[in-house]
């Protein structure tokens, strides 16, 4: 709720510096969520400089100076000795989980945040790991001025000491009983007839006095006891620093803007939820996704052998089929096509691990939706392209067909590939989870795959499917290549009701373009606004 980031209604303004939080909030702020996305592939500095670079604005700044300034930012979370080593996951050998978070904490801080909201940073971390981590934000609280709020649960003493102030939060239904310095609560709880025992964790003794349905618990005095002590001190304290105003987000951005001025170059401070120019964002996504691509080897492998084993099944099983009837010839024009469709199904799952990663940062406003689309449009054009390209050459090579033909059968096989990877781009950003993009596919496939001018085509369908032809790019696409390397041909008009007409052609180009269009529109739109993180 204090980080902007709840997505279910509540009431209540937030103020920081006593003015309204507004559209920039996000930029003198930012959020480290409890279990955060982060790519397997990428090293520890990678990291962080990632959004070091998304949220300074640097316009000359050199590579040796933002490496020096990534690693200050290591060394204060104790992560600078393992600065190159891979994040990884369950299959990727990489840092350990109480590192993981620091890295988390530190991608939070590089940016300059005034305020830093941490969400559980120590669940599921050992004792010692969450000492780390807790003495990490301190330094970097207390060397740079930067504020922490830090949702955290049962800590050690230990933990506890390094924090300034305290808020205590009673659940069913959710009320503060304790909002105050951490040196004074023993005091506080003392005076409502609760002293702590000496010798023992005091945080854990408040919990238990504070908890509902716990035995001994005081739940409701201590919420009664703060809105008498306690609530008209903070809502005076509130009000007159409301009154009084203070700075907005934009005069802080443009006085971190002048400091960083004496350091490096900047741009004129934007007045945008996002700190870094459009061309900075593509940029340096572009850098992060080609680093991660070529470091997964395992996958471009997996990619590659079955771009050739596709090849060679259908190759093998259409041998030779250049020497038969052109009637006999139209199936395998068709597994051609529909090889490039089917294939294609298989990034799915890839974009919407993809999207996860997206949805955190943009919620944290480091980048545009378009930029991020932008970015894995043109890297999945590349992958699909080259496997599809050395699909179709295998199988031709087998085929016996002749290559003056080549031409034309590619274009349209690529007009109808682009379409169909757009398609399920939609289906990647529509679909909640992996498993239900393959039942979100297939009503769209099924229509596009039988209505495709072979199984089906105009010579065929009922006259009130006739519209289906129009809408599969397979059937616009299998049409033209047939009549572009089998020119008037009785036996296909015959058989199918072929057109080969010249303004046929232009229209199957115009609509297989605007297919393309539109389903990336789709996609950017349905990625924007559908399957945001539920807080």
């Amino acid at each position: 709720m204090l980080a902007g980031k709840k997505t279910t209604k509540y009431s209540g303004e937030v103020f920081l510096n006593g003015t309204k939080r507004d559209h920039l909030y996000s930029r003198v702020t930012s959020y480290v969520p409890h279990n955060e996305i982060v790519p397997a592939y990428w090293t520890v500095s990678e990291a962080v400089e990632f959004n070091h670079r998304l949220r300074v604005d640097a316009v000359d700044m050199s590579p040796e100076c933002r490496k020096l300034l990534v690693e200050e930012i290591l060394n204060f979370f104790g992560l600078l000795s393992v600065k190159n080593q891979l994040i990884g996951d369950e299959r990727t050998r990489g840092i350990s989980s109480g590192q993981k978070r620091r890295v988390t904490l530190a991608r939070g801080f590089v940016g300059g945040s005034q305020v830093v909201f941490a969400d559980e940073p120590t669940s599921g971390l050992s004792a010692t790991d969450a000492e780390l981590c807790i003495r990490s934000v301190a330094a970097a609280s207390r060397t740079q001025g930067t504020t922490f709020v830090v949702v955290i649960h049962q800590p050690r003493m230990e933990v506890a000491a390094l924090f300034d102030h305290l808020t205590l939060i009673t659940s069913n239904p959710g009320r503060v009983v304790y909002n105050g310095a951490f040196a004074d609560a023993n005091k506080y709880f003392s005076d409502l007839g609760c002293a702590p025992p000496k010798g023992g964790n005091a945080t854990d003794y408040f919990m238990d006095v504070i908890t509902p349905d716990v035995p001994g618990s005081k739940s409701e005095t201590f919420a009664k006891a703060y809105l008498e002590r306690q609530a008209p001190v903070v809502e005076r304290d509130v009000g007159d620093m409301i009154a009084a105003g203070g700075k907005s987000a934009l005069e802080i951005l443009h006085d971190v803007a002048a400091i960083r001025g004496k350091l490096f170059k900047t741009h004129k401070v934007r007045d945008t939820p996002c700190s870094v120019p459009f061309q900075t964002q593509v940029s340096t996504l572009m850098m992060r996704r080609l680093t991660l691509t070529a470091r997964d080897k395992s996958h471009l492998r997996l990619r590659v052998m079955m771009s050739i084993l596709q090849g060679l099944v259908i190759g093998v099983a259409f041998l030779d089929i250049g020497n038969k009837l052109p009637a006999q010839q139209v199936s395998f024009l068709f597994m051609m096509l529909q090889m490039g469709a089917l294939a294609n199904m298989i990034v799915m799952p890839e974009m919407i691990a993809q999207r996860m990663v997206f949805k955190f940062e943009t919620s944290d406003a480091m980048y545009e939706t378009s930029a991020a689309v932008l970015v894995d449009s043109v890297v999945q054009f590349a992958l699909t392209v080259l496997g599809n390209f050395v699909t179709v050459v295998i199988m031709y090579s087998l085929s016996g067909l002749s290559w003056s033909m080549f031409g034309t059968l590619y274009f349209w096989s690529f007009m109808s590939l682009m379409v169909m990877t757009n398609y399920f781009k939609v289906v990647a950003a529509v679909a909640p989870t992996p498993s239900q993009a393959f039942q979100v596919a297939m009503p769209g496939l099924m229509l596009f795959i039988l209505f495709n001018n072979f199984f089906v085509s105009r010579a065929t369908v009922p006259i009130f499917m006739i519209w289906a032809l129009y809408v599969s790019p397979m059937a616009w696409a299998i049409e033209q290549i047939i009549t572009g390397i089998y020119p008037e041909n009785p036996t296909l008009v015959e058989l199918y009701d072929y057109d080969y007409s010249d303004t046929h052609t232009v229209a199957a180009f115009f609509v297989l373009l605007f297919e393309m269009v539109l389903f990336q529109i789709f996609s950017l739109v349905c990625l924007r606004y559908l399957n945001n993180i539920k807080r």
